[in-house]
């Protein structure tokens, strides 16, 4: 499991078949790497994407063509993905290149967790 594109590709598509035009890996991907290099919201990831347009386009050999998701796209994904999944299939991902350390413990900001 090193690929973190290919497990994204596994996540099965929720939307209905007339609501996408964009694959539902790729609207995943941006969001994990927009949230990385810290772009957090919708319009930010638009941004995001507007910003290293070029450079995603050759990271992911797309079509030089292509149009990336708009917020509102990136806030129907986010607000109808199944949370749990996707963090196992990131952490799981993650751990081989970031392996946790025994005893190790991570700072969170405890006002940006939220369960509802």
């Amino acid at each position: 499991m090193n690929n973190l594109i290919e497990q994204l590709q596994q996540v099965p598509d929720y939307r209905h078949i007339r609501g996408r035009r964009h694959e539902l890996w790729l609207v995943l991907f941006l969001i994990l790497l927009g949230a990385m290099t810290g772009y957090w919201g919708y319009r930010p990831l638009e941004d995001f994407t507007r910003v290293h347009r070029q450079s995603l386009i050759e990271l992911l050999n797309l079509d030089v063509t292509i149009n990336f998701p708009s917020y509102s796209t990136f806030r129907r994904v986010l607000k109808t993905v199944d949370f749990q999944p996707l963090t196992d299939l990131f952490n799981n991902w993650a751990s081989v290149f970031v392996p946790p350390i025994p005893g190790e413990r991570l700072a969170i900001d405890g006002k940006g967790i939220h369960y509802t």
